[in-house]
This record gives structure tokens, C-alpha cells and sequence, in this order.
């Protein structure tokens, strides 16, 4: 069963990426949805969460406060110095990715792979509702003489996408249980449907560089790879125990990089976005990579 999960996760990944390349006018037509894709997928997470797992993190605070602290100022901002001064374009594109909040779909992750749960719960919540208003104000203090940030519209953009399916998917649980235990039962099969959505959709808006301009897609990838890697790095040392090191490593590198895509191409331009709609790459090819290193 594990390993059919396993193989349609990898079919439903790559096909939906390739899809996306080569059938872009298909793929841009489901585009300007993508977050509503991504609400959808992030509600269908939150409503697995049961209440004892966050109050269980919550109580015991200082592995949630270090990660926290970690993933909201000192990873971005370490990473936007390295980025600036290795390879300067890369540096905002490198900033808004590692300052995003972590996603709604790292329990997705921890279903695949294992981890401790509560921890990432914790994680989701506290960076989802203090993002809105700390990476915005780091872009302003970092990059904004050389950006004209429209520093509200940003703030109203990310608090839409992350607190309303966290309302929603509360409501649905107190007032609409049958509809919760339907979406709880079919999470995975309907989780791989938004997935596969967000994918063509991204992918699609990227097919030009397949094509156009193969050496700027290739050092955007490889960038990608080394967030990853950076990412999941922090994530384990800042973890106390031995226990939450998985936890820790998927808070950090499984990221709302969905979200990072729309507001960057809103605000800023495709190149600027064209990193964290290709951290799909290492987002998804990583689940493989973290499951053989937890067993």
C-alpha cells in the first residue's frame, strides 16, 4: 500500500511538471488559480490536526521557539547575504523563498515519511501568522530601495491565503463533521489532485525557459537545490532532541514556495519567481531523499 502511495506520488509529480512544460497553453488556463489550489491543499492538511496536538506543542515551547527564530530571521537573512554576495539576482528570489512561512503541506510530508507531528503543527501555525508581516518588512529594510514594494498589498495577499483555509477547515470540522471525516479518509487521493493542479499550472508559466533560455533554468534549479539542502540543514541542528530532527528538517524545507510564486510575479516579475515555482524540483524529488534517511 506505502509503496503504491510512493509510486503515485512520483507518476502524479513528474507527469504534471512535464505537462505543464509541454502543454503550456493547457497549464495557463488553470494558472491564475493556483491559490485557490493551494487553499484547497492547505485545508485538506489542516483538517487532520487534532486540538491535543497543538495544545501538546504549545505547552513545551522552546524547541517551537528556536525553529521559529530560525525559519522567520535568521535563515533568510543569512541566506539573502550569501545570495547577495555569491550571485546577486538571486538574492531577493533566495530571500522571499527561506523567509516564507512553513507550509500546509509538510503533514502531508510527515504522512509519507514519518516525524513528529504536534511539532510541525506548532511550526505551520506560529510562522503562518507572524509571516505576513515579517518577511514583508524584511523585503522593505533588505531590497527596498531597489524595488518599489507594495508592502500592504503583500500583507493582505499572504494573510488571505494562510488564515482562510485555517478558518475554514475548523469551521468544517465543528459544524460540517461528515464533510470532515470525508476529506480526512481521502486526503491523500485528493491532496495528489491539487498537487498535480499547482504543478501544471506553475510549470506551465515556466515552459519558456525549458526552450528559451536553458542556462538561466539551470542555475535556477541548481539554486533551488542548495535552498534545499541549506534549508533542511538549519532545520537539523536547530532541532534539541534526536526525536524532532525530522520534524525540524521538513519545518524548514517544506515551505509555502506556491504562495512565493504568485506574489512574486505579481510584485516583482517572473525571473524573481521562477525559483520558488522550480523548488517543486527538490520539494518533491526530497520527500524520497528524507524518507531513506528516517528509516
Amino acid at each position: 500500500m506505502r509503496q503504491n502511495k510512493d509510486a503515485t506520488l512520483a507518476v502524479a509529480i513528474a507527469g504534471s511538471m512535464s505537462a505543464g512544460v509541454l502543454l503550456p497553453s493547457a497549464g495557463l488556463m488553470v494558472e491564475p488559480y493556483l491559490l485557490v489550489w493551494l487553499g484547497a491543499l492547505l485545508f485538506l492538511n489542516l483538517i487532520k490536526l487534532e486540538a491535543s496536538d497543538i495544545v501538546s506543542t504549545f505547552a513545551r515551547p522552546r524547541q517551537l521557539a528556536i525553529l521559529s527564530l530560525v525559519k522567520l530571521l535568521v535563515l533568510p537573512l543569512a541566506m539573502y547575504v550569501l545570495a547577495y554576495v555569491v550571485y546577486r539576482p538571486f538574492a531577493l528570489p533566495v530571500l522571499l523563498l527561506s523567509g516564507i512561512s512553513t507550509g500546509l503541506g509538510a503533514p502531508f510530508v510527515v504522512n509519507i515519511v514519518g516525524g513528529r507531528l504536534p511539532l510541525i503543527v506548532g511550526m505551520i501555525i506560529t510562522t503562518s501568522l507572524a509571516v505576513p508581516f515579517v518577511l514583508p518588512t524584511l523585503v522593505y529594510v533588505l531590497a527596498g530601495s531597489e524595488f518599489d514594494i507594495p508592502l500592504l498589498h503583500m500583507i493582505v495577499l499572504l494573510s488571505a491565503a494562510l488564515f482562510l483555509p485555517l478558518a475554514a477547515s475548523w469551521l468544517t470540522r465543528k459544524y460540517i463533521p461528515k464533510a470532515s471525516d470525508f476529506a480526512h479518509k481521502n486526503s491523500f487521493t485528493l491532496s495528489i489532485v491539487f498537487v498535480v493542479l499547482i504543478n501544471f499550472g506553475m510549470f506551465a508559466g515556466l515552459s519558456g525557459y525549458f526552450f528559451a533560455d536553458q542556462e538561466f533554468l539551470l542555475q535556477t534549479i541548481l539554486v533551488t537545490v542548495l535552498c534545499f539542502a541549506a534549508f533542511g540543514f538549519a532545520g537539523f541542528v536547530s532541532s534539541i532532541s534526536r526525536n524532532e530532527r525530522t520534524a525540524g528538517l521538513i519545518s524548514m524545507t517544506y515551505v509555502n514556495n506556491t504562495l512565493v510564486a504568485v506574489f512574486a510575479a505579481q510584485f516583482f516579475g517572473p525571473h524573481v519567481a521562477a525559483l520558488a515555482a522550480l523548488y517543486n524540483i527538490p520539494y518533491y524529488a526530497g520527500i524520497i531523499v528524507i524518507k531513506k534517511m528516517s528509516r
